[in-house]
């Protein structure tokens, strides 16, 4: 047996869906931590101060801005309080991806069955037409037949 390569050991271990779990759990750390600390730096704020407001350490926030930590809902809410923000938390469809493809094969199936409905309106139209002995004018207004005057 060959030694494996570690570029093929990453790309195994990639797969994983333990990995892509950290991956996302650690992306998103990153990204509150990123919002926190763009904050902070506008409302001019040291992270000693911060800490002073939130009645924790210097420390805590370092750790908390680069990501490094996992804050609960009470801190964010004291980071909130702390930094006179909003704390909003919401949920976003992971499956969207998927989702937007269910909506557009749903539309698909939507527009087929119209133009469906449309053919059969069109052909009962034509037997009516046939079985009075008039005929259909040659540009419907509106995929309806053309009234007489």
């Amino acid at each position: 047996m060959s030694p494996t390569k570690w570029s093929e050991l990453k790309q195994r271990r990639s797969r994983t869906s333990a990995v892509r779990e950290g991956y996302a759990r650690a992306r998103n750390a990153y990204r509150l931590a990123e919002r926190v600390r763009l904050l902070r730096e506008v409302r001019g704020i040291t992270q000693d101060e911060l800490a002073r407001r939130m009645r924790t350490t210097q420390s805590v926030i370092a750790r908390l801005e680069s990501g490094g930590s996992y804050p609960t809902l009470s801190t964010l809410e004291r980071i909130s309080d702390a930094l006179g923000a909003e704390l909003v938390v919401e949920f976003r469809d992971a499956l969207r991806p998927r989702s937007a493809s269910v909506l557009a094969s749903a539309a698909t199936r939507v527009a087929s069955i119209t133009r469906g409905r449309q053919s059969v309106r069109g052909q009962a139209t034509t037997r009516a037409l046939r079985a009075t002995g008039r005929r259909r004018s040659a540009a419907p207004a509106r995929g309806m037949a053309r009234r007489k005057r």
